[in-house]
């Protein structure tokens, strides 16, 4: 069967092939005739396939079916071994039992070799944030640690694994995080957040999902293009000859948010408002993943049929 993910260039979608190739040692090949779902919101996006679904721990991104694909109304070309968390599961009106939590909880039953300090903070943006503005420069203003999405798993972990505590807008910097033991702060900045995503995770391990609400700042070329656009969508007029002046006045908007929103971090940013799981749920849901991993080798034959 195929392993199926997105294959973006995103720390949480290049998770797949690290966890399901340790854990599945040649399971996988190009035939797509059966597909193992794994982590990620994808369970919308293979529901326009017919092939065979194998679904372990993918979830749901309700309410952006543009970007994750519509929720499945017809589930007879899937099997569920578990969801990423009880709002899937609820949305899907699968058995609550099925909702555990997100696959890259396995990550901690791999023995990577990481090894573990406290030397800084880390800031995390979410893969669709980052085209907005130098999130690079913002961490180093604050002096802070930045940490890609985009960079390699490898590097993401060791970076992980320097951290005091991470502020994250990438869920799977928080999931990762909470995984690897490290405390961890939520923000938004954007919408390209999925706050669906967040609370199912969250909610599968008890948790509460209350982000940092940063304005969205964009840097000085994405300004004048989002009023540009904005001003044909209405129609131009005369505020076709102001252009010019709403643009500048926006720039300079810009530079005060860029300030509110590193007071706003540098306000929340101490360990006692950072969070993570309990560590008797963190080693129930690892325990029950594992258990589900051993289900899958045991049935990959019947799978295979």
């Amino acid at each position: 069967m195929k392993l199926y993910y997105h294959k973006g260039k995103n720390f949480g979608d290049q998770l797949n092939p690290l966890i399901f190739d340790y854990f599945l040692p040649n399971a996988f090949d190009e035939q797509d005739d059966k597909l193992f779902v794994g982590i990620g919101s994808l369970i919308g996006l293979v529901s326009r396939f017919p092939n065979r679904k194998l679904v372990f721990s993918s979830g749901l991104a309700d309410g952006d079916a543009s970007t994750y694909g519509p929720v499945p109304d017809d589930l007879s070309s899937f099997e569920f071994v578990c969801v990423r968390g009880p709002l899937t599961s609820k949305r899907l009106g699968l058995s609550a039992d099925l909702a555990i939590t997100d696959g890259a909880i396995l990550l901690a039953a791999m023995h990577l070799p990481l090894v573990r300090s406290h030397e800084v903070i880390s800031f995390m943006p979410h893969a669709g944030s980052e085209q907005f503005y130098d999130h690079q420069k913002m961490a180093e203003e604050l002096g802070w640690q930045f940490i890609s999405p985009m960079e390699e798993p490898q590097q993401v972990l060791e970076k992980m694994m320097r951290s005091k505590f991470i502020v994250t807008e990438a869920m799977h910097g928080a999931i990762v995080a909470d995984t690897l033991r490290i405390p961890w702060i939520p923000y938004v900045g954007f919408s390209t957040v999925n706050h669906f995503k967040w609370k199912d995770w969250c909610m599968s391990m008890n948790m509460a999902y209350e982000p940092v609400i940063l304005k969205p700042y964009f840097i000085g070329e994405i300004t004048e293009r989002l009023i540009l656009e904005r001003m044909q969508k209405s129609g131009g007029g005369v505020l076709k000859w102001l252009s010019p002046l709403l643009v500048a006045i926006a720039k300079f908007g810009m530079k005060f948010r860029w300030k509110a929103n590193q007071r706003v971090l540098r306000s929340v940013a101490h360990r006692t408002n950072a969070q993570i799981s309990e560590d008797a749920v963190f080693h129930d849901r690892l325990s029950r993943m594992l258990e589900k991993v051993e289900w899958v080798k045991n049935n990959r034959q019947l799978w295979d049929k």
